[in-house]
């Protein structure tokens, strides 16, 4: 368990959670985030939409940045996430900067490899070693940041530069940069080369083995676990009803099947003939991300369904950040112990008109007012 570092709270206030309908509505709502609560904000960096999960409902994220960093002057902001394929390093580099000087070096680049529903409709490529990709992007930010206003030349696979000058240089000894890995082969990566990591993992015991990985390769690296944040990203749902509970309890049960195929194995709920299941929907259970599909609107359900039968309600009920307030905290109790350190928490209740009771505002004055003031106290 790592407790060193004070555990952080972040709020995730992406467009397809906080479904505002005007821009002055959702500007108003950040500015009522209390910063003594949330340490950090985040929004996530989406072109498109997984139909019929999210709504086609995105606002650039960057000029969104300037924007909120007006409204907090404290909070650290950060991207949850972005990819490699829809900039070129060095405008992300300049936007990087740009947003450290605006935010008084309050700013955190979170990236993965990328999402197919982002990327294939509207014609970026994608799908040529995603992994390399990534780690080049990477490389290619910290050249231009650590260059302090020296020529910059590199010559690699994906990206080229001859003689590029970036000016002025970060605020911070460089711009802190999180991977969101979900695959043992991207946490060996964030443990080489990231600052921090931002999974979406199931549980907090897969958890806790996930960040061993993590730690292994940050310490065969030769680097200061100290100076690295183990983060975590997910939904949350507050509900009291237990038939409402069950309802969402269906779809994240489903979420299971089709976003963590590699949990089913780490779980014990792996079985050969499933392959042929994932077969049927079009995927390789072994290679499946979001990188391999745009939309699951066509998806075929009860095969879906047939994939996590034997799963056990309770154990996918266990995992997910649902229920009562005390089963909430409860959670992310066993998540702190489990070596989380700064959570990003996006809400999923409906955004209403009156805020009624397990509306997206009340679920957020909850965390808020109750859960969270109570963690802080206790950790």
């Amino acid at each position: 368990m790592l407790l060193a570092q004070e555990v952080k709270f972040g709020i995730d206030v992406s467009l397809e959670s906080y479904q505002a309908k005007t821009w002055d509505q959702y500007r108003d709502f950040v500015k009522t985030i209390d910063e003594k609560t949330w340490d950090s904000i985040w929004l996530g960096d989406h072109l498109g939409a997984l139909p019929p999960v999210s709504p086609y409902r995105n606002y650039n994220v960057w000029p969104l940045f300037s924007a909120f960093a007006e409204l907090k002057k404290k909070a650290t902001f950060g991207t949850s996430v972005t990819d490699p394929h829809r900039y070129h390093p060095t405008i992300m580099a300049q936007l990087c900067v740009t947003l450290d000087h605006i935010m008084n070096g309050r700013f955190i680049l979170g990236l993965g490899v990328g999402e197919a529903f982002n990327l294939e409709s509207y014609g970026f490529e994608y799908k040529e070693k995603p992994v390399l990709k990534l780690v080049e992007f990477i490389e290619v930010l910290r050249k231009l940041w650590s260059s302090k206003g020296r020529k910059v030349t590199h010559e690699g696979r994906f990206f080229k530069m001859k003689d590029a000058i970036l000016q002025p240089s970060p605020i911070q000894p460089s711009i802190p940069v999180w991977i969101a890995s979900n695959g043992k082969l991207t946490r060996k990566l964030t443990g080489r080369l990231a600052d921090g990591w931002l999974p979406y993992s199931f549980n907090a015991d897969l958890y806790r083995t996930e960040a061993d990985e993590v730690k292994q390769s940050i310490r065969a690296s030769g680097r200061d676990l100290g100076s690295f944040t183990f983060g975590y990203w997910n939904w949350i749902y507050f509900h009291e009803d237990e038939k409402i509970l069950n309802s969402y309890l269906v779809e994240r049960k489903a979420s299971l099947a089709i976003q963590y195929p590699h949990a089913l194995k780490a779980l014990g709920f792996w079985k050969e003939g499933k392959r042929e299941l994932y077969r049927k929907l079009g995927f390789d259970p072994d290679t499946l991300s979001q990188l391999s599909y745009t939309t699951l609107d066509n998806l075929d359900l009860p095969t879906v369904g047939k994939i996590v039968e034997d799963v056990p309600d309770k154990a996918v009920r266990d995992a997910t950040l649902m229920g009562s307030k005390e089963e909430l905290t409860r959670k992310l109790e066993s998540l702190i112990k489990a070596g989380v350190q700064h959570f990003v928490l996006m809400v999923n209740n409906p955004l209403r008109p009156k805020p009624d009771p397990f509306s997206w505002q009340h679920a957020f004055k909850v965390l808020s007012e109750d859960i969270i003031p109570h963690l802080r106290e206790n950790y």
